[in-house]
């Protein structure tokens, strides 16, 4: 049986399709559907598939060299961390083949004065995905050593939805131990390779909630102090004068709504 969602049948993101009525409940997710939609869509003709394809070998490598139990996952509401922990969970259940994946430790990094709407989403997050999620504020350093002291188990490997657009990210690979003077662990990059138009079109395809200030045209998502919504996406004729962030067609701008470089 082949599971696709309605939105699967166009995959126009000019238009917000609605959110798969299977993701829809606040409760926890059927992990066995995540897997297949998402598998599906890595073994079909679709031109995002290489991609999907590519995110789950690597998050399926991790899982087999480090096995869940030391395998953390950094997860802070934005949009790439969110295609990242759906695939995750489908990964997982394909490794596992059961509802019953232990929950995953995940680290929330809270940048200064965080948006409502942020919290709130990764609090469903938690709910329907099933974390185990520690809450530390930021600087990034200091967030990860306290969050690596304070989960039951210190994790080898952390997965982060860091993509090669992002500073400082030109030269990662799949696989990076942490630099010098950091908490020891090995990156884990998954969606490295992934551009800003595959992130939405994943989201968009499988229906998957996001955080709702995308909507409202915010395209990089730090503290309330520091980010706006993106100005090359205004629209006067919508009612929050901003069209959402799925229809920037230059990723090149993607943080042109930040007074700073660190994004979500």
């Amino acid at each position: 049986m082949t599971y696709m969602t309605d939105n699967w049948k166009d995959s126009d993101c000019s238009v917000k399709p609605v959110v798969d009525r299977h993701l829809s409940t606040q409760n926890e997710y059927d992990f066995k559907y995540i897997h297949d939609t998402v598998y599906s869509l890595a073994q079909s003709e679709h031109n995002l598939a290489p991609q999907v394809r590519e995110a789950l070998n690597v998050i399926e490598e991790a899982v087999d060299k480090y096995g869940q139990g030391v395998l953390s996952l950094a997860f802070n509401g934005g949009k790439d961390c969110t295609v990242l922990l759906h695939l995750v969970i489908a990964a997982l259940y394909h490794r596992l083949q059961t509802q019953n994946i232990k929950p995953i430790q995940s680290v929330y990094v809270t940048c200064r004065n965080p948006f409502p709407e942020v919290d709130d989403f990764v609090e469903e997050c938690v709910k329907r995905y099933r974390l185990e999620s520690i809450r530390v504020p930021a600087p990034m350093r200091l967030a990860l050593q306290q969050f690596i002291d304070t989960v039951k188990v210190k994790p080898e490997a952390i997965l982060v939805g860091i993509r090669r657009s992002d500073p400082y990210a030109e030269n990662l690979t799949h696989f990076d131990p942490t630099d010098e003077g950091w908490p020891s662990f090995m990156r884990v990059h998954p969606i490295i390779d992934w551009s800003y138009q595959n992130v939405w079109e994943f989201l968009l395809l499988l229906g998957i909630p996001y955080c709702e200030l995308y909507d409202r045209g915010y395209t990089s998502l730090g503290g309330m102090d520091n980010t706006f919504p993106n100005p090359e996406l205004v629209n006067p004729d919508v009612p929050s004068g901003f069209n959402p962030a799925y229809m920037l067609t230059d990723e090149q701008h993607e943080r042109c709504g930040r007074m700073n470089s660190t994004k979500k």
